[in-house]
């Protein structure tokens, strides 16, 4: 049986800021925003029984949210080069804000709105209507997400949207795993299969450059320990501030991470081609979590081979799938 509260933690630009409480049986907790859609904890045991939150989250609420913490990003995630594209013969412009790009949909992106929400028997559903232009993005685009967990440690996160002109969209969770709770978060384990990740500039955009993981710290098709790549000399290493902030091919729907101390896992199963692995290289500390960003290619519109992916068309509808299943080690 699942419990669901809510409770008014802030006012902002007028509208409550409503925290929701997500609460199975045997303790597993998810908490979730209105604003933003914002996962703000989730309480998962480790190999004691001891549940703690092992998401980043602000202390109080703070409208800014610069790490992006938890949120839903969007109407593109990542950067887009230069904040320029091409649809349609027509040339759009984006805000520019992060160094000379455009990042996570603009000032205002759909991590900085207020969503309404609608309770279900598992869990909650999310929606907004992004009008046509907002953030200079065309099409009146009209999103719903959805958070549903289960008794089995499960958190299911699907979206889906449609819009009434050709537009682009790519939607993910912003939230930094930290199995640990605080102890050693660069001792986690991570494992995905993937033959190349896309090579970053200076300014952290894709460059149109896959590269074979095959002889580079970017190689987890086997469990990796984050503190490893974080330590390696690579280009694509120091390129990044020391770590990984990169979109990795990914050939199974499968991603795992593992905390050996604590005995904490975390599955993703992800119906999304790509996953952009950020082992929180900007952050003062640093490497304090580590993000697993379940989407399109970043920077997809202004590269050939991925382009197709991020185009939402007037009669389509936008689908992602994700389910994240956390556990302990055997």
């Amino acid at each position: 049986m699942l419990k669901i509260t809510n409770q008014k933690i802030a006012e902002h630009n007028y509208c409550d800021v409503i925290e929701y409480t997500l609460l199975a049986e045997n303790g597993f907790m998810v908490k979730v925003l209105n604003y933003g859609g914002i996962i703000s904890t989730i309480y998962a045991p480790d190999k004691t029984g001891k549940f703690e939150n092992i998401v980043l989250t602000n202390p109080k609420f703070d409208p800014e949210n610069v790490p992006y913490y938890g949120a839903i990003t969007g109407r593109i995630a990542g950067r887009i080069k230069a904040g320029k594209f091409n649809l349609n013969g027509v040339d759009y412009q984006l805000a520019i804000n992060n160094g000379p790009n455009h990042l996570h949909g603009g000032i205002k992106g759909l991590d900085k709105q207020i969503w309404t929400v609608r309770e279900l028997s598992d869990g909650i559903e999310l929606s907004y209507l992004s009008h046509d232009m907002e953030e200079s993005y065309p099409g009146n685009l009209e999103l719903k997400v959805s958070y549903r967990i289960t008794a089995d440690f499960q958190l299911k996160i699907d979206y889906s949207a449609k819009s009434d002109c050709d537009t682009i969209l790519n939607l993910t969770n912003h939230s930094y795993f930290d199995l640990s709770a605080g102890v050693n978060p660069m001792a986690m384990q991570l494992k995905l299969v993937a033959d190349y990740f896309a090579a970053v500039d200076a300014d952290g955009c894709t460059t149109g450059e896959l590269i074979n993981v095959a002889g580079t710290p970017f190689d987890f098709n086997y469990a990796t320990t984050l503190s490893e790549v974080i330590a390696a000399k690579h280009p694509q290493v120091g390129i990044v501030n020391g770590g990984c902030d990169h979109p990795f091919v990914l050939k199974q729907a499968n991603i795992a991470l593992i905390d050996p101390n604590s005995g904490r896992t975390l599955s993703i199963n992800t119906s999304e081609p790509c996953c952009v692995v950020y082992t929180s290289n900007w952050h003062e500390p640093q490497h304090v979590a580590v993000c697993l960003e379940t989407q399109r290619m970043p920077n997809a519109v202004n590269w050939e081979q991925f382009r197709d992916s991020v185009i939402l068309r007037e009669s389509e509808i936008y689908a992602s799938h994700n389910i994240w299943t956390f556990g302990v080690m055997n």
